[in-house]
């Protein structure tokens, strides 16, 4: 099933193109990266003349049969670089909470999550990247939760683990956006 936002690219190429250009610009930080208008504005020209460059294609910065089928196939190439990887269900069905003690594969990526957290923002306790579920990792639980207007306990539970998740997600959100606006 197409989305709206397919239907109104498959109504207008060059805001497809621009939104291609786009994503491949995430991986080849040379060519400048496109804000979707559907107009072939000078910043799409300039995204395409990179383009042809660093394809090694005739340089004219218009889109032509040629350019058109390489930046389409370097796209495809490009979508397995930029999507996110599929999620790993790591909060084990049969246990309701971590804390103090415990040990494993998801209290690794919790303190991952954490040290993320505390290098977006400088108030966040500092944790260090053991698997164990120590004194500073349930201090930075509680600060997590206090923040999040979550009832602070120190413990990671469901409701903790899927908000720590919402927010590392909206925050990945925002990382790409600030380089646009």
């Amino acid at each position: 099933m197409k989305s709206s936002l397919d239907t109104i690219k498959a109504k207008n190429p060059i805001l497809e193109m621009q939104f291609v250009l786009r994503k491949i610009a995430q991986v080849f930080p040379e060519i400048p990266v496109v804000f979707p208008t559907g107009r072939f504005d000078l910043q799409t020209q300039n995204a395409v003349t990179e383009f042809q460059k660093k394809f090694n294609l005739p340089i004219t910065g218009k889109i032509d049969f040629i350019t058109w089928n390489a930046i389409m196939e370097e796209n495809i190439k490009c979508i397995h670089c930029i999507n996110t990887p599929a999620k790993v269900a790591c909060f084990e069905d049969d246990k309701a909470e971590y804390k103090i003690g415990d040990k494993g594969n998801i209290i690794f990526i919790l303190q991952i999550l954490l040290k993320n957290f505390r290098e977006k923002y400088i108030n966040y306790i500092d944790v260090d990247l053991t698997g164990v579920f120590d004194e500073t990792t349930e201090k930075a639980i509680k600060q997590f939760q206090k923040y999040s207007g979550l009832p602070v306990t120190g413990i990671l539970n469901r409701q903790t683990w899927n908000t720590i998740n919402k927010i590392n997600e909206t925050c990945q959100l925002y990382d790409g956006a600030i380089d646009y606006w």
